[in-house]
């Protein structure tokens, strides 16, 4: 009974110290959740720290008036996306500084890159962030792949930080956020989606993510052997090609009161 008590205590001190940093979008989940378990071995949060025990996900949303600009919506969508990155970045290295203080390893997981690549091709995070925030509470994966929020729809970038630090998982949500709208499946003008309405990120992501470089040499088979190395040292920004998905979807829209 008192380790629980222990436990809980502990998870709402982190998320007080998140509040400090305007962080309002937070859950935890046990390593062990099966969400990570369904993973590659060497992208499952208990195999990456040694002794892992909880992974802290959070989250900042980006501006509902985005998808309401006239002009310069991908340029503007472009440095919003890269500007909260790097702040979530911050973030979470400031919160593993401050759960080292308190006696437990943890480690913080990047917002973005760095990436590792599956077949020369399928980029993976350190973790997957998306399915993450699906077992610390946060959300669900909608019909387009991304993760959605019952308040923010698809708006929220994510960061995480996993620590050996025994806390309180938070209950995955039960309620069905993604509409039965099937809008963004109608709404994808580069067929990424199965007839049976699965997403394909294979066919999404060179549409969606620009980079100079994936123009020049992307066909060449010696730039597909080493994308890694090119995408963690020089890919350091991309720009947005597409936000049909994001435009179509009904909780990205909702009013702001």
């Amino acid at each position: 009974m008192n380790e629980e008590k222990d436990m809980l205590i502990l998870t709402e001190k982190l998320k007080d110290y998140l509040k400090t940093l305007e962080i309002d979008i937070v859950g935890v989940a046990d390593v062990n959740n099966e969400l990570f378990v369904q993973a590659p071995e060497e992208h499952q949060p208990k195999n990456i720290l040694e002794k892992a025990k909880s992974v802290i996900v959070f989250g900042i949303p980006m501006t509902r008036s985005i998808f309401k600009l006239k002009k310069h919506q991908l340029q503007l969508l472009h440095r919003e996306y890269h500007s909260l990155y790097k702040n979530l970045d911050i973030i979470s290295t400031k919160l593993a500084i401050y759960i080292e203080s308190l006696g437990h390893y943890a480690i913080p997981i990047p917002s973005y890159n760095p990436t590792s690549y599956k077949n020369n091709i399928e980029p993976w995070g350190v973790i997957s962030l998306k399915h993450a925030s699906v077992a610390a509470g946060i959300g669900k994966i909608a019909k387009n792949g991304m993760m959605i929020h019952p308040r923010y729809g698809t708006l929220v970038r994510l960061a995480a930080v996993i620590t050996t630090a025994n806390l309180s998982p938070d209950p995955v949500l039960e309620e069905d956020i993604c509409l039965d709208c099937n809008l963004c499946v109608e709404a994808c003008p580069y067929g990424a989606f199965t007839n049976e309405g699965k997403f394909n990120k294979i066919i999404c992501m060179p549409k969606t993510v620009k980079h100079g470089l994936f123009s020049l040499h992307y066909n060449d088979p010696m730039f597909r052997q080493k994308i890694e190395l090119v995408t963690n040292t020089m890919f350091l920004e991309y720009s947005i090609g597409c936000t049909s998905c994001q435009e179509a979807c009904p909780l990205n829209k909702k009013p702001l009161k």
